[in-house]
């Protein structure tokens, strides 16, 4: 009897804990994808995982004092391209099933820098932005409750292909940010997987 006690508490525990909410932020850049959670003031990267040898006691101490929580606007970094972005943004639907609308992004950010070669080419450019922008804002709204969202572009009339920056804050539950990180890096994994056999199989054929 005080086996199941015991048992029914760890579960209930359990339970309690995955409903405590917790913050974070995704973001795609040139750096490409980023994933954060946040629990209290402290950060704990999520995407992408990199292993990093051990550091003395005073570098750790050292990098709690740089690793500070970020503003509410973040700071603007160079995008990443269209093209790698589109591949990204089916993952959003496949991860969120089962938890559409649930998972709160607070603050969505998104920087558009078109590439044209001269002011009249600029005009055209930006029709295709705001194509471009309509079907990203949409999947996001779609899957994510979004509170607020601010969108800003520009054009570059050196640049060879248009680039965009994402930065998402979320706030979500601790069973729904396993749930969604779990189906990510699955599906994440699955993407680069495919895309190797793609370039395998680019390389044979030459």
């Amino acid at each position: 009897m005080t086996g199941w006690m015991i048992f029914g508490g760890v579960v209930l525990a359990l339970f309690l804990l995955s409903l405590i909410r917790v913050g974070g932020f995704a973001e795609y850049s040139g750096e490409g994808l980023l994933a954060k959670l946040r629990v209290g003031p402290l950060y704990f990267t999520l995407y992408p995982m990199k292993r990093k040898p051990p550091k003395a006691k005073k570098e750790k101490k050292e990098k709690k004092k740089k690793e500070k929580v970020p503003e509410e606007e973040p700071p603007a970094k160079p995008g990443g391209t269209l093209e790698r972005l589109k591949q990204y943004l089916p993952l959003i639907p496949e991860a969120t099933r089962g938890l559409k609308r649930k998972v709160r992004i607070d603050k969505l950010c998104l920087d558009f820098t078109a590439a044209a070669p001269d002011a009249a080419a600029a005009a055209m450019a930006y029709g295709g932005a705001n194509v471009a922008i309509g079907m990203i804002l949409t999947v996001f709204e779609h899957n994510f409750k979004v509170k607020e969202r601010r969108v800003r572009t520009a054009v570059n009339f050196d640049a060879s292909e248009p680039k965009i920056y994402v930065h998402a804050a979320l706030s979500m539950t601790i069973g729904q940010g396993v749930a969604l990180t779990v189906r990510l890096l699955f599906l994440f994994l699955k993407l680069t997987l495919r895309g190797r056999a793609k370039q395998n199989a680019e390389k044979e054929a030459v």
